[in-house]
């Protein structure tokens, strides 16, 4: 299992965040994508680009239906068959939420990939720890939808969640003008519009200037003056602008990195309620970073936030904070070895025992008596343990604290 360092999680946004205040990417289901074993045996691969495919040679596509919930609709090429499921149990199951198909369910099978895909940002280029249960032949069983697909969303609409909109109704139309061709990927054309109307005050404008230099879309990447733009933007309250300026401060990305300023314009954004910018800075207080003191009581709280404002991986790691058997871990990579070590246990006996494949044990990274803390799924001896504050039943079983975290 490759993991990538924790402050890359912050990246992991950072490719859908201004298109007028809006996620341009709808993250709440990524949880879904990855190989599944199905219900009637074989493989289902679920892809980010919005298809899948199964061993017997059936394929599809398949849509986000609750990001809150990590919910989907997979709809099947052959036959036009529909299966709606959503995440359960940490991640590790699809289950129905069709009454009539009950019956239709998937455990996941690459269960630390994706969990470093929802934490981190994944390098593309390392090789899968995908693994197969045993004794699981290929085939589907197809089932008849009980309800059609859901309708394709309307283009996103041109008017600002914010309410941003400027003074002068021949700046506001301009702008529109060059939003629009943006929009369309016409980006020669949008910028020079987009660039007049920024220097004209108008914030959506300096905020898609930030994302234009930022990624790269018809200029240079130039980092420095993304930064400049998103500054700009984020000076007149605009909340997705905000968090892209934090994000640059985080990384040291055109600015001088600033982890602590960083924290604080995710907290001015979330305080506006955009929900990365609330699921960033739970994830703040979950680990300390840019200068907050620990605590898992505001880190629940801004993920709860988050959560209710759709963003699907902050309701995905609140369910492991708000259960008091999870330790409290120095960074990333330690919760996601934990809650790994938890899902795999889980498919094991879903399987029967089917086991990790060798290698990959997520409480390898420990030593001595957390790692059998670990082994055994104690959380809260290994919380203790960290602490260096065993108890004498942790002792007891575990042994004496051989390292100090």
């Amino acid at each position: 299992m490759i993991w990538m360092r924790s402050t890359l999680l912050f990246l992991f946004v950072m490719s859908g965040v201004v298109f007028g205040d809006r996620p341009v990417h709808a993250a709440g289901c990524d949880g879904v994508v990855g190989k599944w074993a199905w219900f009637v045996g074989g493989e289902v691969t679920i892809n980010a680009d919005g298809t899948f495919t199964q061993q017997s040679g059936n394929s599809g596509t398949w849509e986000c239906t609750d990001a809150s919930k990590g919910a989907v609709a997979l709809k099947w090429k052959q036959g036009g068959y529909l299966n709606r499921l959503a995440l359960a149990e940490g991640g590790a199951k699809l289950v129905s939420t069709d009454p009539s198909q009950s019956f239709v369910k998937a455990t996941r099978m690459n269960q630390e990939q994706a969990l470093a895909d929802i934490l981190t940002r994944q390098d593309t280029g390392s090789p899968s720890s995908s693994r197969r249960p045993t004794g699981q032949p290929g085939g589907t069983v197809p089932i008849k939808p009980s309800t059609p697909v859901t309708q394709p969303k309307a283009p996103i609409s041109y008017d600002s969640p914010q309410g941003l909109v400027s003074s002068d109704p021949k700046v506001e139309a301009r702008f529109k003008q060059g939003y629009d061709l943006y929009m369309k990927k016409s980006y020669a054309a949008a910028f020079p519009i987009l660039m007049e109307t920024a220097q004209a005050g108008h914030p959506r404008a300096q905020a898609v200037l930030g994302i234009i230099y930022s990624q790269g879309r018809g200029q240079p990447v130039d980092n420095k003056q993304a930064a400049v733009w998103y500054g700009k933007a984020a000076a007149q309250g605009h909340r997705a602008a905000q968090f892209s300026l934090g994000n640059l401060y985080f990384e040291g990305d055109g600015v001088p990195k600033d982890q602590v300023k960083a924290v604080q314009l995710y907290r001015q954004s979330a305080d506006q309620g955009f929900p990365h910018a609330e699921f960033h800075l739970g994830l703040a207080y979950e680990f300390g970073w840019g200068g907050l003191p620990r605590d898992r009581r505001m880190a629940i709280k801004w993920l709860d936030r988050a959560s209710r404002h759709k963003h699907g991986q902050a309701g995905w790691i609140l369910t492991w904070l708000e259960d008091p058997k999870t330790p409290h871990f120095k960074d990333v990579e330690q919760l996601g070895n934990y809650i790994g070590g938890i899902i795999d246990r889980r498919a094991a006996a879903a399987f029967g025992g089917g086991g990790d494949g060798g290698g990959g044990n997520p409480c390898s990274s420990y030593s001595g008596p957390v790692a059998a803390a670990c082994n055994r799924g104690d959380g809260g001896a290994m919380d203790r343990y960290q602490k260096n504050q065993p108890s004498q039943e942790d002792r007891r079983q575990y042994g004496a604290p051989d390292k100090v975290y």
